[in-house]
């Protein structure tokens, strides 16, 4: 989430902050210019986000606690994320030698076994996964955004400038569309982020690389196929991380203006300080931090190393999913391109493999390429590529010098051994990386993604589940093998027996209250209601008005008393029949409660509001179904 200490952008500190900024720039231009970035030394890093859920499979709000206690410990490898059920780990930079990726996998396992350890001891435990399939709207609420400064001046400063609500429409086999009012559905994403340090000299062309690499990594990689229940792209996170923080609107005329979550529209042409030039001129300073009199060229000036700090502050508002990044190491200066688009998960096996993937392919850089990317590519396919990864996962064509090829055969017989040739180059036999590629081949020629895995067991379980059962059973199954020494493509598809073992599965009204809905609206005449009410053997209908607010419901019972008084159902409307004095419960009712409501109100169904709105409906049919299940569970 970038550096900590930020404060809101007022005219008054806007001043300072830009000068301060364009130093940074200037400062920057000139260490490359004079060769002062480190050079000649290639290192790796990562971030691993990851998600605490409960007993209970659902998002955990522990993290700052848990955060506290590992931190009360003297370790400093961690750090908090946007919402409460987030943390992220820092790896340890390692040298890009023999034996690298073996030592960073030693020390992601020993993290995430003290985050584990460190969980448990909190009543929540850890999972891997891209988006948690068990978040609900409900728990997108600002009360469970992490305490920190930080996070609270970012999302103040995102509404502010966008001046409505968000919104979020993704469609995939499913769709969403709502609006949320806050940037915490930034949160359902959970990456693991790896770092690359490149040669000043060279950061252009690994850049463009890194661009036409990321569809058909990506592709081998997906594993977020799912939010709020809903099937959506096979890496899902690339639509919703961006709709999440949009701050652009729509106008009359058409205007190029980038999103702050971005692959790119064109070739960077000249070295890294274009990116943050381009970044300064195209995208609005949304934050800023107090950062003092003496700017970064006083600094250079005096022999010494400057941060960046507006700079940084800058990049840490704009989401590249290729993004480039200042840093200073050990007194000395260096550039870094970050890979944000591959997921968290589902095991760390999966997620050094895929990591071994993109550094030996980084590595490989065709050489007839440097400084002719236009000569061999069109960005508009590069960046298609991409945008066809995250919808479909391996079930793509891409184009690839000229040529367009299925997305399995490019990465088996072209990308495979082209990384092992890059990881070669620094020293890595294929004793240590065969392991880690061949979790890349196996996972491609099965064709067993984390999302393909998840999609086949969402789809069998859905023939005898609803949709939340379906989350839980996945999310426990994904909770119990995640740790284990299996990647993913050895996975079996879950059991639905498992759900029995989930405590307060069936705690609220909405995890088993029916969404896909048939209402009428006020100004329909009775006799359609009635229709549709034998059509679809429901006894109860919502009634809406035309701004799709609940204004009663009406049912079989209220329809045979206005027949018996006289009434004209092929004539009189719902309104003059339905009943407008409604009970209702919210989504996070409990189920025990809505049932002592209906018996209490002799009502044979409940609307669910929310913001006055239907969302769902609970029936007494549901009710004994579901008594019949836990009974059959037992």
């Amino acid at each position: 989430m970038g550096d900590q200490q930020i404060s809101p952008l007022s005219r008054e500190t806007k001043t300072g902050f830009l000068r301060h900024l364009l130093s940074d720039i200037h400062a920057l231009e000139r260490m490359i210019d004079e060769g002062q970035i480190e050079s000649g030394v290639t290192r790796i890093g990562a971030e691993q986000e990851f998600c605490l859920i409960g007993n209970d499979m659902r998002p955990a709000m522990t993290g700052p606690g848990i955060l506290k206690a590992i931190a009360s410990g003297g370790e400093s490898h961690f750090t908090s994320e946007l919402a409460k059920w987030n943390l992220e780990i820092n790896l340890d930079p390692q040298d890009a030698v023999s034996g690298c990726f073996q030592k960073m996998h030693r020390q992601l396992d020993q993290l995430v076994t003290l985050a584990s350890e460190a969980a448990d001891n909190a009543g929540s435990q850890l999972l891997l996964t891209g988006i948690l399939p068990t978040i609900r709207k409900s728990d997108l609420s600002f009360r469970n955004m992490t305490p920190n400064p930080r996070y609270r001046v970012l999302d103040h400063s995102l509404k502010e400038l966008r001046g409505e609500n968000f919104s979020l429409f993704i469609e995939g086999v499913d769709e969403i569309n709502l609006i949320h009012d806050s940037i915490l559905f930034e949160a359902c994403n959970t990456s693991f982020q790896i770092h690359l340090q490149v040669d000043p000299g060279e950061f252009a062309d690994r850049y463009n690389w890194a661009q036409v690499l990321a569809g058909p990594v990506l592709a081998a990689s997906v594993n977020s196929p799912t939010l709020l229940g809903k099937e959506l792209w096979s890496e899902t996170r690339i639509a919703l991380f961006r709709q999440s923080v949009e701050i652009r609107h729509a106008g009359n005329y058409i205007r190029d203006k980038q999103p702050r979550v971005a692959f790119g529209y064109d070739w960077l042409k000249t070295s890294a300080a274009e990116i943050f030039k381009d970044d300064v001129a195209f995208y609005k300073l949304i934050i800023g931090a107090e950062l003092g009199d003496e700017t970064s060229l006083d600094l250079l000036n005096r022999g010494q190393v400057p941060q960046l700090k507006a700079m940084n502050v800058h990049n840490g508002t704009l989401y590249k999913w290729n993004r480039a990044c200042y840093g200073v190491g050990g007194g000395k200066p260096h550039l870094r391109i970050e890979n944000r688009y591959i997921p968290a998960g589902p095991t760390t096996i999966d997620e050094m493999a895929n990591t071994v993937f993109w550094i030996g392919l980084m590595l490989a850089m065709p050489p007839k390429c440097c400084g002719a990317w236009d000569q061999h590519f069109y960005f508009q396919d590069v960046r298609s590529n991409f945008l066809k990864a995250a919808r479909n996962g391996l079930s793509n064509e891409m184009f690839w010098f000229g040529r367009w090829i299925e997305t399995d055969r490019l990465i088996l017989d072209e990308l495979l051994p082209l990384a092992q040739t890059g990881l070669s180059s620094i020293g890595v036999e294929p004793e240590e990386s065969n392991p880690y590629l061949n979790v890349i081949e196996q996972r491609v020629k099965t064709k067993q993604t984390g999302a393909a895995w998840m999609i086949r067991a969402m789809r069998q379980l859905r023939e005898n589940n609803s949709v939340d059962e379906s989350m839980l059973t996945i999310t426990k199954y994904m909770a119990d093998h995640g740790t284990e020494d299996r990647p993913v493509h050895q996975w079996e598809l879950p059991n639905s027996a498992s759900l029995f073992m989930i405590p307060s599965r069936y705690n609220r009204v909405d995890s088993i209250m029916v969404t896909n809905l048939v209402t009428v609206h006020e100004d329909d005449i009775v006799e359609f209601a009635e229709t549709l009410m034998n059509w679809n053997e429901f006894h109860h209908l919502p009634v809406e008005n035309q701004s799709g607010e609940v204004t009663g419901v009406i049912t079989a019972r209220d329809i045979a008393d206005f027949r018996e008084s006289g009434g004209d159902p092929a004539t009189a409307l719902v309104e003059t029949c339905m009943t407008a004095d409604i009970i209702s419960v919210a989504p996070e009712t409990s189920v025990e409660t809505a049932e002592r409501i209906m018996l209490a109100n002799d009502c044979g169904s409940l609307p669910v509001i929310r913001d006055n709105r239907v969302i769902g409906i609970i029936t007494a049919n549901d009710l004994r179904r579901l008594h019949a299940k836990v009974a059959d569970q037992k």
